[in-house]
């Protein structure tokens, strides 16, 4: 069996639904930073609005440019500044439709949501029930300087260890 098939992708090492929504209010400007952490091309979208790419690999542009989709390359990494100016529920997701899956399951994946302040949330949505983990995308901790901030939510459980039985390799 070969362990080089990709079959999950992730936002901040969660796919959905286990991926958190960000949360913004009218007149909001966030900035995302893309990281492509894997060995292949991600085409990042998000619904609603144009992304003003602004760096490449922490560099700033010369001359910034608007995208409402972008291409992230192994081991590239952009920012994106949005003006969050279209209040509603907005999908952000990988345009590529394998990406947007977990073990081939739909929907799974690097899928998020923007998600205005005041915007109902109806009973099949996501997250209308779910708890929320604020420093999901580590905005609370971004605000306490600078260091290293561990995030409980992102602590893995350990594995069982099986016993080898003579001649399992």
């Amino acid at each position: 069996m070969g362990y080089d098939v990709t079959d999950y992708f992730t936002i901040n090492g969660k796919s959905f639904p286990m991926t958190q929504p960000i949360r913004v209010k009218k007149g909001d400007v966030v900035r995302v930073r893309f990281i492509g952490a894997g060995g292949e091309f991600h085409e990042m979208h998000l619904h609603g609005h144009d992304m003003l790419v602004t760096h490449k690999d922490g560099l700033p542009l010369p001359h910034p440019y608007y995208a409402d989709t972008v291409l992230v390359g192994p081991g590239e990494r952009y920012d994106v500044i949005v003006k969050m100016n279209n209040p509603g529920r907005f999908i952000f997701h990988d345009h590529i439709d394998r990406h947007v899956t977990a073990r081939g399951k739909f929907p799974g994946g690097a899928i998020t949501v923007i998600e205005y302040d005041g915007i109902p949330k109806e009973p099949w949505y996501v997250w209308a029930k779910k708890d929320y983990q604020p420093n999901f995308f580590y905005s609370d901790s971004m605000k306490e300087g600078y260091g290293i901030f561990n995030n409980p939510d992102f602590a893995g459980q350990p594995l069982e260890r099986q016993r080898r039985r003579h001649g399992d390799e």
